[in-house]
């Protein structure tokens, strides 16, 4: 019940900061420019004749994959921003000390914490992709394959609190290891496979990255590959449920090390 309470606590500071207003808003304006970028693109007229809608749709499907690809930095750095002063703020003004006065344990207040802040940030993501996808709905016609799929590994992006330096070197180390496959460097593979173990973050992005992007470019993917051209926005298979279960595992075990580690702090 503790580990509750502290969530719900934690979720009505969040909602007390001006940075929800201000992120909320510029949401909004984004989701609005995204309307008019598409709108424009759905009643574009190209050599005297509008674009077809197969084309429409296609275009609208790339569009789609690099604003997810944008949207999950933004979710990367939002946890990083919110969940990096969820401890440190009490700390620093003592707010703690008469929090653990009472009969409350350590790890239930560490877990209370990140529970709330990854409520938030999945409710954000969400809120803002499902934004974004009614949008492109609405202006083109395009629905991706599996939108809430692709939305669950986004939120789970959040899950880690990592830093987005961290985030975007595991995206690294996956670019690192399709060009190793590609160019036939087992070597270069390797290297990418052991950043991508380490920072698990890529698979949720490839996870979310398959279930956004329409067959054909998974087909087109494959002959690229194999002709050893490598392209960041398209993946020809899922992530193996194997690397899925380590990333969900990396997470508890980064969490068991803040509670450890804050149980060790001397306040």
């Amino acid at each position: 019940m503790n580990v509750l309470l502290f969530a719900g606590l934690t979720l009505r500071e969040l909602m007390r900061r001006r940075l929800v207003a201000a992120v909320a808003l510029l949401t909004v304006i984004i989701a609005a420019f995204t309307a008019w970028g598409l709108h424009r693109l759905a009643t574009a007229i190209v050599d005297g004749a509008p674009i077809s809608e197969p084309g429409v749709r296609g275009t609208a499907a790339g569009i789609v994959i690099l604003l997810a690809f944008l949207f999950s930095f933004v979710v990367a750095l939002g946890a990083s921003l919110v969940g990096a002063p969820a401890m440190g703020e009490s700390v620093a003004n003592g707010e703690i000390l008469a929090v653990l006065a009472r009969p409350v344990r350590r790890a239930e207040l560490v877990l209370g914490r990140w529970l709330g802040t990854l409520v938030a940030l999945a409710v954000y993501v969400a809120a803002a992709g499902g934004l974004e996808l009614i949008v492109v709905r609405l202006t083109t016609g395009y629905v991706p394959p599996h939108p809430l799929t692709a939305l669950a590994y986004l939120a789970g992006l959040a899950a880690g609190i990592v830093a987005a330096m961290l985030f975007g070197l595991g995206w690294i180390g996956g670019i690192v290891e399709s060009i190793g496959l590609a160019l036939g460097n087992q070597r270069l593979a390797d290297a990418g496979t052991v950043v991508a173990l380490v920072f698990p973050s890529d698979a949720l992005w490839r996870g979310a990255l398959y279930a956004l992007q329409p067959a054909v470019f998974g087909a087109i993917a494959a002959n690229a590959n194999a002709n050893g051209n490598v392209n960041p926005f398209t993946v020809t298979s899922p992530p193996p449920p194997a690397l899925l279960a380590w990333a969900c595992g990396w997470v508890i075990v980064v969490l068991v090390a803040g509670v450890v580690a804050f149980r060790a702090r001397d306040l």
